[in-house]
């Protein structure tokens, strides 16, 4: 039985973060992202870029998560930016969402 896997790493220069994400993002993957969105999100004057060009696959559930979160940082006037890959843009799409939702 395979175990779902999503790595997660976080590196900062000053207020200008990047979080970038590999693997399987499901909901599990998806607690220990938001967590580190929000805390980004925190920071007065941050800049946030969200990197899940390496996401292999993603839930259909996570993308309201991901949406939540991206108003998370919009109400805290917080730049979100996000670099996705083709399997996020399928899922999206899936979901009933139009790729004009990007960016979150």
């Amino acid at each position: 039985m395979a175990v779902a896997s999503f790595s997660l790493s976080v590196t900062n220069r000053g207020r200008d973060f990047t979080i970038g994400g590999s693997g399987i993002l499901d909901a599990f993957g998806m607690q220990s992202l938001r967590q580190s969105i929000e805390e980004s999100c925190d920071n007065d004057g941050a800049s946030v870029a969200l990197d899940l060009l390496a996401v292999t696959e993603l839930s259909p559930e996570v993308v309201a998560d991901l949406v939540a979160v991206g108003d998370f940082c919009r109400d805290r006037g917080i730049q979100l930016s996000l670099s996705a890959g083709d399997e996020f843009l399928r899922v999206l799409t899936e979901a009933g969402y139009s790729s004009e939702l990007l960016p979150l």
